[in-house]
């Protein structure tokens, strides 16, 4: 019998195919706009574009309640006596606090069922493959704790590596860090920041380039610097920029024949977050 269930929220963006397979809980976002509450799940992806398009009347967007949280923990408590929840960055988001929240009203409600809660220190496609890998050791039926530490050795590894032509909602949503003045440069420019626990869990501008391409090939180069010889694990998402992604996918696959490589478009809260063109991989090199 499995011994743990893994929980995580919108932004980690798993492939349906993944929750499927290895029986993840998702906790959606919520998205707020013209004054209405929407689950992510719940939003037309073609209305939520077109509204960012407009840059008039932006969304704003709020973690899971410890309350959805805790349903999920119902769920999860179903099938295993232990539940890791995973969120991504608590420098991003209230939603370490809020899975906090929904810890300690577990261990009220769920007696016999243990709680933990897992700061993931990176986004998206970073936190996917964090997400994966705790679902894998899981699925072979290791313990908590041994889930707990195979989990904290990819989140050590593990990178958001984020391109960008434009940081305006990036910017906008408050979690630019120190790239900052590069969302304010009248230069148009293809930026790349990463989101990892080397970053400390926030943003680091790493370079800028004139072009996608430019900067597509500025950024594989610096991995194969940071891994040099090294097996890695790819998890590439896009927000409705499907050719930039396949694009990237093509000459991560070519360049480092990694050992496996997610490809997915990001959540709709990812979306919100960081408007239409994000071309995004998580990537974490074998031990």
């Amino acid at each position: 019998m499995r011994q743990v269930t893994i929980i995580t929220d919108g932004v980690a963006t798993v492939p349906a195919e993944v929750v499927r397979e290895y029986d993840i809980l998702v906790a959606p976002f919520h998205i707020k706009m013209d004054g209405k509450d929407y689950l992510e799940t719940e939003m037309d992806r073609e209305q939520l574009y077109t509204r960012l398009r407009s840059k008039e009347n932006l969304p704003t967007t709020s973690p899971p309640s410890p309350g959805e949280f805790l349903e999920l923990c119902k769920q999860a408590s179903q099938q295993a006596p232990a539940i890791l929840i995973i969120v991504l960055t608590s420098g991003f988001s209230q939603a370490y606090n809020s899975a906090l929240n929904a810890k300690s009203l577990a261990a009220k409600q769920l007696p016999g069922v243990t709680v933990e809660v897992f700061d993931s220190l990176t986004v998206v496609g970073g936190q996917m493959l964090v997400t994966i890998g705790a679902a894998k050791a899981a699925h072979e039926g290791k313990s908590l704790p041994e889930v707990i530490e195979a989990t904290d050795s990819i989140r050590q590894r593990v990178a958001s590596l984020a391109l960008r032509e434009s940081l305006f909602h990036f910017d906008r949503s408050g979690r630019a860090g120190k790239a900052k003045d590069w969302a304010k440069s009248e230069i148009t420019t293809t930026t790349l920041l990463e989101t990892s626990a080397a970053s400390g869990g926030v943003t680091k501008p790493l370079l800028r380039e004139r072009t996608l391409t430019k900067a597509i090939d500025a950024t594989l180069d610096m991995l194969a610097e940071r891994s040099p010889g090294k097996r890695l694990h790819i998890a590439i998402t896009h927000t409705n920029a499907p050719d930039k992604a396949e694009t990237l996918r093509k000459k991560l696959v070519s360049r480092f024949n990694p050992v496996e490589a997610y490809l997915n478009e990001c959540s709709m809260v990812a979306a919100a977050i960081n408007g239409e063109g994000l071309v995004e991989f998580g990537c974490y090199a074998e031990d």
